[in-house]
């Protein structure tokens, strides 16, 4: 008996997580000789371009828990990419720096991030592309909210 196939409204959730699996693998690729992971790739490109930012601040930015930014982090120092040293203004606070390592392999990193844009925005026109952003936007602060409504529930049990 032949099975029909029923029309299933496209999910988002799947697009999504196929784009994310994707950028996942063509970062994974393009960075393989610097061994670096994907989430490593995303901190390091971050604090190349925001050199001296304050730990807590990164993990806000990052939308990563303190423990997984911190693995992270020790992870990429002892690959030689950073320096964490503590704030002068508060001790308790660090200051994450790139080093000579990173500096050499900057431009690389930048134009692999530009070019994945590119490769993700090829064949659309002007307006295309800012409706795109302003989509991811709102479904980017829907998200937020919902996971942030779920981290008060968890805080108040």
């Amino acid at each position: 008996m032949e099975k029909k196939h029923e029309h299933h409204q496209p999910s988002i959730g799947r697009a999504v997580g196929r784009l994310s699996r994707a950028a996942h693998s063509y970062f994974q690729h393009r960075f393989r000789d610097y061994e670096l992971g994907h989430a490593q790739v995303l901190t390091l490109h971050y604090v190349s371009r925001h050199n001296g930012i304050e730990q807590n601040e990164l993990c806000d930015h990052q939308h990563l828990d303190k423990s997984s930014l911190t693995s992270q982090l020790n992870k990429l120092e002892a690959n030689g990419y950073i320096i964490r040293k503590a704030d002068p203004a508060d001790r308790r606070a660090k200051r994450v720096f790139i080093t000579e390592k990173t500096q050499a392999i900057q431009d690389d990193l930048h134009a692999v991030f530009t070019s994945w844009s590119q490769i993700l925005l090829e064949g659309l026109d002007e307006n295309e592309r800012e409706t795109v952003f302003v989509i991811l936007d709102k479904m980017q602060n829907n998200a937020s909210i919902v996971l942030q409504e779920l981290r008060q529930d968890e805080a108040t049990k």
